[in-house]
């Protein structure tokens, strides 16, 4: 582009200029003829200063003032000074013009050389006054072909420092991602110890961040899996061995014997049970996850609910000798599926038994806000901050040294959080290790009596 300007543009961009200069002389001349200054240094000085010399006549073609600075190549000099006549013409030229003035390129043929004659009218008070100014062209070509050879050198330079520096810049940027593609690469084989490098670049940070973090998080569902894996492998293994050697028994010893051979059914049963139990418990979570199931919406009393469910469980509660309270209204009516939230209250309270503390203590706390908000409290071991955002995994199981539950399948949270996902319901639990643990959801209200 620079080229293209300065070679193609430069003759027209020249005499632009020439032509802008040539009329500033005008507008000098112009306010000397009409503030009677006509000897004033200045104009001189203007005229030596832009390379130009300049008539001045009356509207009777009389000449008024001379001003010159180029001698034998004023181009006036030789067209008027010699031949008065010529200035009617100019003078003509001058009233046709729409705009008062005129340019004019011409070439001296004499010196040979280009240039242009400008022409003004000027009107004042005392009379109309005619201004003519010439100005040579300089010859351009010469300083094209000096351009030209520049140019020349200046792009073959601009080129070589522009390559040295894509380089230098490209292979900076290029160096962390090649390296994140060889990370990549290790992770698509199941390597999550890898890490993406991050560079002073910040898109390509947040890019390693963003992957950096997927890793652990895949890293997390693969030891999560195994985990399931071993789990359900224990759950089913179990019941199944327990299942075959008691048949075993029933063929080889009691099947004569009632009272043993009873026994031995009545273990069968409560292990085919248990297996009942942990199939439909996961096929429930996959059920409420994937939107199976749906939600009949309609309203019932949170009070009873919570009641009803702590009396379906006062043989466990007795069991573990555990102390009830629970603080709420007479009546609390809100929105949603009543047979799925009896559920998750069952499953909280379960919870709560399973891990109640030694004051042996269990609280319950329904409480107003803008929503109506139901706590469980235990005062166990609680959980610590690490394993907190995991609890509602079905795949995670905070005690690593897997034990079979001997009550349920252990699958309680993980069923409560996809049914309260699936009422759009917020819910959360806040525990610290040694002190317990509270575990809420929040319901929207239907209507409030007797509070």
């Amino acid at each position: 582009m620079l080229w293209f300007f300065q070679i193609v543009f430069l003759q027209t961009y020249y005499q632009n200029m020439k032509t802008s200069q040539v009329r500033s002389v005008a507008d000098h001349v112009e306010l000397a003829i009409k503030t009677d200054t006509m000897d004033d240094i200045n104009l001189q000085l203007q005229a030596v200063n832009n390379n130009v010399c300049g008539l001045v006549y009356n509207e009777r073609g009389v000449l008024l003032y001379q001003v010159d600075s180029l001698g034998l190549g004023c181009y006036l000099t030789q067209r008027i000074i010699a031949n008065p006549a010529n200035v009617d013409d100019y003078i003509e030229r001058t009233r046709l013009s729409n705009s008062g003035d005129f340019v004019l390129p011409l070439k001296n043929s004499v010196l040979r050389q280009d240039m242009l004659v400008y022409g003004r009218e000027i009107k004042a008070s005392f009379g109309n006054f005619y201004i003519f100014l010439n100005s040579p062209l300089d010859p351009l070509d010469s300083t094209v072909s000096i351009l030209k050879n520049q140019f020349i050198y200046v792009t073959i330079a601009v080129f070589i420092f522009s390559s040295i520096v894509s380089v230098l810049i490209s292979s900076k940027m290029a160096n962390p991602i090649v390296k994140m593609n060889k990370s990549a690469q290790k992770l698509a084989k199941g390597d999550y110890s890898v890490d993406f490098a991050k560079s002073e670049y910040s898109e390509i940070n947040e890019l390693a961040t963003t992957l950096n973090y997927a890793t652990q998080e895949l890293g997390k569902m693969d030891e999560l899996r195994r985990d399931l894996i071993a789990n359900v492998s224990h759950d089913i293994k179990t019941p199944l061995t327990m299942i075959k050697a008691y048949a075993e028994m029933i063929k080889d010893l009691s099947g004569n014997n009632p009272v043993k051979r009873d026994e031995h059914l009545d273990v069968i049963l409560a292990e085919v049970n248990h297996l009942d139990r942990l199939v439909n418990d996961m096929t429930q979570i996959s059920q409420l996850q994937s939107s199976v199931l749906t939600i009949q919406d309609k309203e019932f009393d949170l009070v009873a609910m919570v009641h009803s469910t702590l009396k379906l469980m006062e043989g466990l509660i007795d069991n573990h000798a555990i102390e009830v309270e629970v603080f709420s209204p007479n009546e609390v009516w809100v929105h949603g599926d009543d047979v799925k939230i009896h559920q998750v209250i069952y499953n909280f309270v379960n919870n709560a038994i399973k891990h109640i503390g030694e004051d042996k203590k269990l609280e319950i706390q329904i409480l107003l806000e803008d929503r109506v908000r139901i706590e469980i409290i235990d005062h166990g071991d609680g959980i610590s901050e690490e394993d907190l955002p995991y609890i509602w995994d079905r795949y995670y199981k905070i005690d690593k040294n897997y034990q079979r539950q001997t009550e349920g399948t252990g699958l309680g949270l993980a069923i409560a959080s996809a049914i309260l996902k699936s009422h759009h319901a917020n819910f959360g639990a806040i525990s610290k290790v040694g002190e317990g643990s509270t575990f809420w959801f929040e319901l929207e209200f239907a209507k409030q009596l007797d509070v």
